[in-house]
């Protein structure tokens, strides 16, 4: 009797919007898959002992963001 399309129809605003933060928050990972390339580029370039520091804050940075990703997608 529920079509997909009658279901994709009934839809309410709310719906969206958490689909919305969804989306915004898988676009958040990729950004953080981007910092954890560009600090492995800088260390490759720039000597420095503080280097593993900030390798291990931008791993810890990106495994929070899919554990974000994933936690609203339960939640929400």
């Amino acid at each position: 009797m529920n079509s997909p399309l009658f279901d994709l129809l009934n839809l309410t605003f709310l719906d969206i919007v958490k689909w919305m933060f969804v989306v915004g928050l898988v676009i958040y990972a990729v950004f953080a898959v981007i910092i954890v390339r560009q600090v492995k580029v800088m260390s490759e370039a720039v000597d420095s002992d503080a280097n593993s520091l900030f390798q291990i804050m931008s791993w810890l940075h990106l495994l929070m963001a899919v554990l974000l990703v994933a936690f609203a997608i339960v939640i929400l």
